[in-house]
């Protein structure tokens, strides 16, 4: 496997599934090899170690045709995205970047299915589910509770409200969009409210959120922020980490 980390300018392999502990968050972890089975069996096992990463697999011009397979067989059908392998070493970087940025940007099923799992709290789900649709404007699929009761809810598992978690899945999606953010009223957040989102809920600046692609890395640093989960010092941004050990580059 080989990981991209934000700016996305040089490659490390990754050497071990420990190793991916301590990939910067908003990096992109390659598979590629003879095997896209085995390919995909770990960049699978990387994304339970490491969720915050973006998982991309290198598949050949005849293999194309098992994308709806892959994304229907694979838990990471709302976030794998596939590679034409065969391109030059010299251009394999920026062809891995520009598929990730055409990836679809996840609904709220996806980004309550993400949190849940990493919290490992499945009766979170339904309840962030509600809460993200509410944020995103979609139609709800659920009988809604009052933004009170949410919050009660929420308040056994941490300090983030209603309020909070619709903030958070906001900005997800906006970074999801990227450059394109504008154009998808649901992603569109004024500078203002994404500067203040992302300086509340991801201890960073706006322009550092630009730099990195994804989503799953947003809601990382938001369960971070908030004191969900702890993160190693090798996970922090590139110019604040110490050099990796568990990495080659290459």
């Amino acid at each position: 496997m080989v990981a991209l980390a934000p700016p996305y300018r040089t490659r490390a392999y990754v050497s071990s599934l420990e190793s991916g502990a301590s990939l910067p968050l908003g990096s992109l972890v390659l598979g590629k090899g003879a095997t896209t089975i085995a390919a995909l069996a770990e960049l699978t096992a990387l994304s339970h170690r490491s969720p915050w990463t973006i998982p991309c697999l290198a598949v050949s011009a005849r293999e194309e045709i098992l994308e709806p397979l892959l994304m229907l067989v694979t838990e990471l059908r709302d976030r794998l995205v596939l590679v034409a392998r065969g391109a030059a070493h010299s251009d394999e970087t920026a062809q891995v970047v520009a598929c990730v940025r055409r990836r679809p940007a996840p609904g709220p099923a996806a980004l309550a299915r993400w949190v849940a799992r990493r919290l490992r709290s499945r009766e979170l789900e339904a309840p962030l589910r509600s809460q993200f649709e509410e944020g995103l404007g979609f139609e709800p699929t659920t009988s809604g509770l009052s933004v009170a009761s949410y919050s009660r809810l929420f308040a056994l598992y941490g300090q983030y409200t209603a309020r909070d978690w619709r903030a958070v899945g906001r900005l997800a999606l906006h970074a999801a969009a990227g450059p394109d953010a504008k154009e998808h009223p649901p992603a569109a957040l004024p500078f203002r409210t994404a500067t203040e989102y992302a300086k509340k809920y991801l201890g960073m600046s706006y322009h550092a959120l630009a730099e990195r692609l994804g989503w799953e890395w947003v809601l990382e640093a938001s369960l971070r922020t908030g004191g969900y989960v702890a993160a190693s010092v090798a996970a922090l941004a590139p110019d604040r980490r110490p050099p990796a050990p568990c990495v080659r580059t290459d």
